[in-house]
């Protein structure tokens, strides 16, 4: 009986160990593995050429579902275009006739910022329409997962969220 105590104790304590190794492993893999999906992002964004697809809109504390519509923002060289819908107030009235956030221009003052620590990428630049100036703040982190704040000079602030991803070719 003693000996069937001791058997039982001895394999309890060398299969913890078992699973020990396996759950370090298992964090090493995953550690790799972000490692490895940050480094591809920042290929990306070093290349100037990805497109931001918004899922969600967040104004006024409310989160709107927007994935039934063409909202993206698409970063090209030294220029970018978006087309995405507008939920907010607007605070000057323009007569252009565009609604939403729509801009195709070229990028000015297009800054990056890695945080390797964090395994996070900051992308800032401004942008002008024919009657609006557009400051966009894009936060990505190592999956491509993205807030995207947009800020107006005619319309406050609005955030957007999304993913980040390259370019697909036009068909």
């Amino acid at each position: 009986m003693k000996k069937s105590i001791v058997l039982l104790f001895m394999f309890a304590l060398f299969s913890t160990q078992i699973t020990a190794q396996t759950k370090e492993e298992k964090k090493e893999q995953k550690e790799q593995k972000d490692k490895k999906n940050y480094e591809e992002m920042k290929d990306l964004v070093n290349s100037k050429s990805f497109e931001f697809t918004a899922i969600w809109i967040s104004t006024y504390g409310k989160r709107i579902n927007i994935t039934s519509g063409s909202n993206s923002i698409e970063i090209s060289q030294d220029s970018t275009k978006a087309a995405m819908q507008y939920f907010g107030t607007v605070t000057s009235v323009n007569f252009s006739g565009a609604e939403g956030v729509k801009f195709d221009n070229k990028t000015i003052d297009y800054n990056v910022k890695f945080d390797d620590h964090k395994k996070k990428i900051i992308v800032s630049y401004s942008v002008k329409n024919k009657s609006e100036t557009y400051n966009i703040y894009m936060s990505i982190n190592k999956t491509g997962f993205a807030y995207v704040d947009v800020y107006s000079n005619n319309k406050n602030n609005v955030t957007y969220d999304g993913n980040i991803a390259a370019i697909k070719p036009k068909e």
